[in-house]
């Protein structure tokens, strides 16, 4: 994982952060791919974008009950303030 891949995905994840800094990560997923669209977790070792962003140290997951389904909803946030929003 190269620190530009970090920066990327911390820069997204910042763009669409809320005030708490916590960003949904379908929508990381798919900022990602209009931002980059050859990026794929796979060519880093990873089925899912999800273990790849556990794998990194930089960034909290948090999964939360869905009001309307049972699925659960991961969130995703940067540990450090990476850059400060426009």
């Amino acid at each position: 994982m190269t620190p530009k891949v970090i920066r990327l995905i911390a820069t997204t994840i910042n763009d669409l952060s809320d005030d708490d800094g916590w960003a949904f990560l379908g929508d990381v997923g798919s900022l990602l791919q209009k931002k980059r669209p050859n990026f794929d977790p796979r060519n880093y070792g990873f089925q899912k974008l999800t273990p790849l962003i556990n794998s990194i140290n930089r960034f909290e997951i948090e999964q939360r009950d869905s009001p309307n389904s049972r699925h659960r909803l991961i969130y995703v946030k940067n540990k450090v303030k990476f850059a400060s929003k426009k």
